[in-house]
């Protein structure tokens, strides 16, 4: 075999091996950012359900401070700020059922939902929760 032969084989090794690497940086370039993807929406899903609880945490605690479920319905149903929460459009609604027997108690059904950007949108979250509690009166 002559040595200009050896040289053409060398030559398209190398640039098999260039191809390959290349192929290689472009597949784990593709999986960073699909991991990077997933990451963000666990944290906006983990952020979505924490503001959902926070919600239903000042509603019980009014609730079981004297507030009624009317006065809840009529200021946070529409939407609810939470500072540590910024984007995220939550709200509140609550049921009151009475019950009278030999005491008169009162359940009550919270519903929180929290929800951030569009449902077009790749970081689309939206999170519900539900508590019930039983007031006596």
């Amino acid at each position: 075999m002559s040595r200009s032969a050896e040289r053409g084989v060398a030559l398209i090794a190398a640039i098999f091996l260039v191809v390959i690497i290349g192929a290689g940086l472009v597949l784990l370039s593709v999986l960073s950012v699909r991991n990077s993807q997933q990451t963000t929406q666990n944290l906006l899903q983990i952020r979505g359900q924490l503001s959902v609880d926070a919600v239903l945490e000042f509603a019980v605690q009014s609730l079981v401070e004297g507030v009624t479920c009317a006065t809840l319905n009529s200021t946070y149903a529409d939407s609810i700020a939470i500072e540590g929460y910024p984007g995220f459009d939550t709200t509140l609604t609550c049921v009151q059922n009475d019950y009278s027997g030999a005491q008169t108690i009162s359940i009550l059904t919270l519903e929180a939902t929290s929800e951030k950007g569009d449902a077009d949108d790749a970081d689309y979250v939206w999170a519900r929760s539900e508590a019930a509690i039983e007031l006596e009166s």
